[in-house]
């Protein structure tokens, strides 16, 4: 089977090709690791199915929108906040009527700048099965005015200082949606769980690993391995932390994908199969109607 022939329609975009699309320059160090803007530049290289390897985090300001994660549709509006972690399929709609202030931090740079994943992360799963979120006026105004800093930031000439001053200002809009998302807690008791630490840290990995390696790796066996734990004790933890076994998480996310192919993509559904490392169509078809309630071909006829 010839590759170079296949249509696959999800795009894979690094934080730098997002910003050679949006009409700017790539940046060495910090300064190209975020993109902050209120135009609908950036929005716009979601109008079809795209995965970015970044965090996403927007305020509406202007007109409503619909965005998808997943395949699931959420309303975007004025002073609503979205958040949307690397490695998910997100799509926009074009819409010239919607305007937002966006952030796109690359996980890189997460990972160096000083944020207590500790005390955030918890906050961050919680809302991960729930992206956005209205806002009180008040509220966005102010997530805004973070966003529009570091937007100025970046569009500055760069000095000796302006990589601390971006990484605080980073940590500080972080710290601001976190901020909001404990307040809206406060308010909303019903959606409050207790995390504990260590298997939150397990399933923020377990994640991480599942979003690089689905397509070639669907056993618990190999996830376990990786993480230096037992497959029981790994099946154990995230079905605490998430209520779904790891084999529900891995199937998810190869019918996740071959849903998204068999919607948006010209592929055949035997092409769909090799891609996605199926030994053949017929054990392809099988998998995804255990999963999905129908076969390939049918699902693809419905759309």
């Amino acid at each position: 089977m010839n590759k170079t022939n296949q249509e696959i329609p999800i795009s894979n975009f690094t934080l730098n090709e997002l910003v050679t699309m949006a009409g700017g320059k790539s940046r060495p160090g910090v300064m190209g690791e975020c993109i902050a803007a209120n135009s609908e530049s950036e929005m716009q290289a979601f109008r079809f199915p795209s995965r970015i390897d970044a965090f996403v985090i927007g305020v509406g300001t202007q007109g409503e929108n619909i965005g998808t994660l997943n395949l699931q549709e959420y309303r975007l509006k004025k002073d609503s906040m979205f958040i949307f972690g690397p490695k998910n399929i997100l799509q926009i709609q074009s819409n010239n009527q919607f305007r937002a202030h966006v952030i796109v931090i690359s996980p890189e740079l997460l990972a160096r700048i000083n944020i207590d994943t500790k005390r955030m992360m918890p906050l961050f799963l919680q809302f991960g099965m729930h992206p956005c979120l209205e806002l009180t006026h008040a509220e966005s105004q102010t997530l805004r005015s973070f966003i529009t800093m570091v937007e100025h930031e970046l569009q500055s000439p760069e000095t000796d200082f302006s990589q601390d001053i971006l990484g605080g200002l980073i940590s500080a809009t972080i710290y601001k949606v976190g901020d909001i998302l404990h307040h809206y807690l406060a308010e909303h008791p019903e959606v409050d769980s207790p995390v504990h630490n260590r298997a939150e840290e397990y399933f923020k990995q377990f994640t991480q690993l599942l979003g690089t390696h689905y397509i070639h790796e669907r056993s618990v066996g190999f996830y376990a391995q990786q993480l230096c734990i037992t497959p029981k004790y790994l099946t154990t933890l995230i079905k605490r932390i998430s209520g779904k076994s790891v084999s529900e998480w891995i199937d998810s996310y190869v019918i996740l994908e071959a849903k998204t192919l068999l919607k948006y993509s010209n592929m055949s559904v035997q092409e769909i199969a090799y891609y996605l490392n199926f030994p053949n169509q017929s054990f392809f078809g099988s998998y995804f109607k255990r999963n999905a309630g129908m076969s390939p071909s049918q699902y693809k006829a419905k759309q």
